[in-house]
């Protein structure tokens, strides 16, 4: 696989920029709220947690004559879920306060997860375990450039501007919307060639198990007794994965280019789905306002 500026730099930039608008619609508030009622929280956490991995061993599976595309596909279910999952929940009307407590939660796991489920595949299907350590200070200035800081400075700019907050807060999601549908498009371009080569093999494997785990993780959220906005969150939250963290891990701890195939493979095909859920999630979302409504 081929590094890509768009994949190690355009995409987190615009990320940040997305999380920043998105801090614009939350207050502490939000977070207390989800402190005094945990139980999505716990739901999710069991969805990203026990019902992903099954899913990428499951996929894994699927290739017994390639170590590395098995392992590839449980890296994924072993990192943390993607920037990109909160601003697709503020798209899809779900949840934002519980996607990146959520985010940054998983984002802390990532520390246990990974060196654990990915030495397990390797066993699993290689024969074989390489240890690996997670290096910990770039996952945390990851974690902190994506996520915290830019939420926060959207907070502090919501209470001490609030004039400016409210004026730019109704084109955040059109923004968002837009920017993140160019930077897949122009990922698409970039890696045209590795696409071709590979999709016949790992397309349908990687879009089978993003599908699975958004689904999944939303009918898991219904069976728990979750509401509408905090399901579509956790289903958000299970399936839409930190692909760039995995290609990351694949190239520089595991050496293998192969190993990252998989991972860029997921990150373009997630969307699928997940621009599914947002198109349906808003829907449903204005339906449930408007039946609560009266109208």
């Amino acid at each position: 696989m081929q590094d890509s500026l768009l994949l190690k730099i355009g995409l987190p930039i615009a990320i940040a920029i997305i999380m920043c608008g998105i801090g614009l619609t939350l207050s502490g508030a939000d977070f207390r709220r989800i402190g005094q009622h945990p139980k999505p929280v716990v739901v999710g956490l069991i969805g990203h947690y026990l019902l992903l991995p099954l899913l990428g061993f499951a996929v894994a599976w699927l290739f017994p004559d390639s170590l590395e595309f098995a392992v590839g596909f449980v890296l994924v279910a072993a990192c943390p879920s993607g920037s990109s999952s909160n601003a697709l929940t503020f798209l899809a009307r779900g949840n934002v306060a519980l996607a990146v407590t959520l985010t940054v939660i998983s984002a802390l796991v990532t520390f246990i997860s990974v060196p654990l489920l990915v030495n397990l595949a390797l066993d699993w299907f290689g024969g074989e375990t390489r240890h690996i350590r997670l290096p910990v200070g770039q996952t945390v200035m990851h974690l902190a450039a994506l996520v915290l800081v830019p939420v926060l400075l959207g907070m502090g700019l919501r209470r001490f501007a609030p004039t400016l907050a409210q004026r730019i807060e109704p084109w955040v999601s059109r923004f968002a919307l837009l920017l993140l549908l160019l930077l897949i498009v122009a990922i698409s371009v970039t890696q045209h060639d590795l696409l071709l080569r590979t999709f016949p093999e790992l397309g349908p494997a990687a879009l089978l198990m993003c599908s699975a785990a958004i689904g999944g993780g939303f009918a898991l959220a219904r069976v728990s007794g979750l509401d509408l906005r905090d399901s579509i969150t956790v289903g958000m939250e299970v399936g839409v994965q930190n692909s760039t963290l995995a290609i990351v891990i694949a190239l520089t701890l595991l050496n293998s280019p192969q190993v990252a195939v998989p991972a860029a493979m997921y990150g373009l095909l997630m969307y699928v789905p997940a621009f599914a859920v947002v198109m349906l999630g808003r829907r449903a979302v204005a339906r449930e306002q408007a039946r609560a409504a009266g109208v």
